[in-house]
């Protein structure tokens, strides 16, 4: 497939490396010359300078053989504007970051007029991402949905208290069937086989039936917190949606912003939402608004180092469950070895929905774990993938991926080795990125 992605920041070229990894001929479009060298210097792709936007550019990049055109740019009119010529040159598939809320909402500039066929605005995807993290217990990390909401994949904190330590999976008699899919361990992600041990510190990514959430007392150190109150560091426009959430929800919420016109700009559109203007790095503050009785604390400023600081911070005074906002993914493992309970990237929110709508084939959902270095991908099995009907143990399938559940007719199977695949069941597959390709070919028909 052919793809011209325009925007080279961080998700332009996260999206870049995840699709050239599988072989796919992408060109990246930017206009800063700093910017389009370092991704030229670190992605096996092509890079052009230049305005995405332009016709002459975008000519350049070869716009009249393009299966599909990606516009990420910091510019929510760059990016429209670039999926309109698209749609002029008939691009298959258009897809556009839109930021600004008054475009999605607009009459008058509707994603037909416009041809864009998918849009994601990353800071109200980050705001769903906070709010489903504060709904979880403390030490899940993670939680995603697939086949509907009938399975969950939880990422869960590995400490000292849990009872499988040490022990090998093959071993290992959870009360319910539960699959451990992959392990985080020293920044790597491991696809593991039954003879693997969890140890302290592991992140484990579980898949189980949604039914069996309310029994995981055993493992899961304390059940899902009842959030009555939370405090929100930042108006940022992701501070801005989760309130907006939570207050939809009936949950007490302060929000705490150091730049006056924005708190004015803020209560005048969230009635329901405490603004205290103050900064929220100050500990007499947060002991002034209660953070040692909060349930939930979640740091979204524009600066990774103060929502580093103010959640351990937070952490430190009492808050229950707190969640911080990183951009710069090196960051991630810190926050999680000394203490913050989640953590949240935009890039990796963004990546992942635009990712979602570019595989061919029957798949229905995707999510990057890790910084992209590990997928889990939700799929139809084609009547024509040569795996139907034989048993998983014996599927050939490439070493580093495991089948975490089939969906058959409403029916969850959380799968052993003895379990076969029948054409149309939907599975949720765990992959390393560099073998996603080969995936694909494989439940699509085709051949490794």
């Amino acid at each position: 497939m052919k793809i011209i992605i325009i925007g080279a920041g961080k998700v332009g070229k996260q999206i870049a490396q995840t699709l050239s990894s599988e072989n796919h001929d992408v060109i990246l479009i930017e206009k800063d010359e700093t910017r389009r060298q370092i991704a030229q210097d670190n992605l096996d792709i092509i890079t052009i300078l230049g305005n995405g936007a332009n016709v002459k550019t975008l000519e350049k990049a070869g716009i009249k053989q393009t299966d599909m055109l990606i516009a990420v740019t910091n510019s929510d009119e760059v990016n429209m504007l670039a999926c309109m010529t698209a749609k002029q040159f008939d691009v298959p598939k258009k897809i556009a970051r839109i930021r600004n809320s008054e475009y999605l909402y607009s009459n008058i500039l509707s994603r037909d007029k416009l041809g864009i066929d998918f849009t994601i605005n990353p800071e109200r995807a980050t705001a769903r991402e906070i709010i489903k993290l504060l709904k979880s217990p403390k030490n899940v990390a993670q939680i995603q949905s697939f086949a509907g909401g009938k399975v969950k994949l939880i990422e869960l904190k590995i400490n000292d208290n849990f009872p499988f330590i040490d022990q090998q999976l093959k071993n290992i008699n959870f009360k319910y069937p539960i699959l451990v899919a992959a392990i985080y361990r020293n920044d790597e992600i491991i696809i593991p086989n039954g003879e693997e041990k969890i140890i302290v510190n592991d992140n484990l990514y579980i898949l189980i039936k949604k039914e069996n959430l309310v029994n995981l007392d055993s493992i899961i150190s304390k059940k899902p917190l009842l959030m009555q109150n939370v405090i929100i560091l930042g108006g940022s426009k992701i501070g801005f949606q989760t309130a907006l959430i939570l207050s939809k929800l009936g949950i007490k919420t302060k929000l705490i912003e150091m730049d006056i016109e924005k708190c004015e700009q803020i209560a005048e559109k969230l009635q329901n939402t405490l603004i205290i203007n103050g900064d929220g790095t100050n500990i007499d503050l947060l002991k002034s608004e209660g953070i040692e009785t909060t349930d939930g604390f979640v740091a979204v400023t524009g600066y990774d180092e103060d929502n580093l600081l103010v959640a351990l911070l937070a952490k430190h005074l009492g808050a229950k469950k707190v969640i911080a906002k990183v951009d710069r993914t090196n960051y991630v493992p810190i926050l999680e070895k000394i203490g913050v309970d989640a953590v949240v990237n935009p890039r990796m929110t963004t990546a992942s929905a635009i990712l979602r709508s570019i595989r061919r084939g029957k798949i229905i959902s995707l999510t990057l774990l890790k910084e992209g270095k590990a997928e889990v991908i939700e799929l139809i099995v084609h009547s024509g993938a040569k795996i139907i009907n034989t048993p998983l143990k014996k599927a050939k399938l490439p070493k580093n991926s495991i089948i975490g559940a089939i969906i058959r007719k409403n029916n969850v199977i959380i799968p052993h080795g003895d379990n076969i695949i029948q054409a149309d069941d939907k599975i949720i597959i765990f992959a390393l990125s560099s073998d996603i390709k080969k995936i694909e070919k494989i439940f699509d028909g085709g051949n490794i």
